[in-house]
């Protein structure tokens, strides 16, 4: 009796270290799958988080150039009193000077300038508008952005046959140009605008800011003089 229950003390040890050893195998199997797991999720996380960042990066960065392009956008007009107007046209063509806009225009559309003047465009936004007399002989219209100097836009102008024989027949020879009548007549303040004129044999109207002053260079040379308004 004594050796039967001995081999049966044995088996049931062996059975329950078996039984042990079973349980501790499941349950480190179920552990080490559960810390897997845990370790796989960790890490797709990690990996996830990276790329989610690396998502998102580009689109503020792409955004950034948006954001910063308002930063060319042309200058709004002035609101309020006339003089308010008058100092916010002088402010934008002091970003871009009439000489080097016209240069801008005439790279553009290569011709000879009639006009060169800031003006207000549909959105209130200040730009400088310009009438050319194209090399082809007809009258192009070309828009600047005093902000930074790109060209918004260029059109045959239609309808405008007085200022395109006007050009034809002043605009001859030596005859002083628009950017020569804008380079004399910055020493009198900021040029808004240059118009060819008819009256006395033809002359340059300028206008400088933000004083609102108006002067005269002639097509012979480029003596400045105080406009006279008849």
């Amino acid at each position: 009796m004594r050796r039967t229950s001995s081999v049966l003390g044995a088996v049931t040890v062996v059975v329950l270290a078996g039984g042990t050893l079973v349980g501790c195998g499941d349950g480190s199997s179920s552990d080490g799958g559960g810390s897997a797991s845990r370790t796989s999720a960790g890490a797709s996380a990690a990996t996830t988080s990276p790329g989610s960042a690396a998502a998102t990066s580009p689109a503020s960065t792409s955004a950034s150039p948006s954001s910063g392009a308002s930063a060319t956008l042309p200058p709004k007009k002035g609101t309020g009193s006339d003089a308010d107007e008058h100092r916010a046209e002088a402010k934008a063509a002091a970003m871009l000077p009439a000489p080097e806009a016209i240069g801008k225009a005439l790279a553009h559309t290569p011709g000879k300038v009639l006009s060169a003047e800031i003006d207000d465009n549909a959105q209130d936004r200040l730009i400088w508008e310009f009438e050319i007399l194209a090399k082809d002989g007809t009258l192009q219209a070309v828009n600047v952005n005093p902000a930074g100097g790109a060209i918004l836009s260029s059109h045959q102008e239609r309808g405008e046959s007085d200022d395109l024989a006007r050009g034809k027949r002043l605009l001859t020879g030596g005859a002083t140009d628009a950017a020569a009548a804008a380079k004399a007549a910055a020493a009198k303040g900021t040029v808004v605008s240059v118009k060819l004129k008819p009256e006395n044999g033809g002359h340059w109207s300028v206008e400088t800011g933000p004083g609102d002053r108006d002067w005269s260079v002639p097509l012979d040379s480029v003596k400045v003089s105080p406009e006279r308004h008849d």
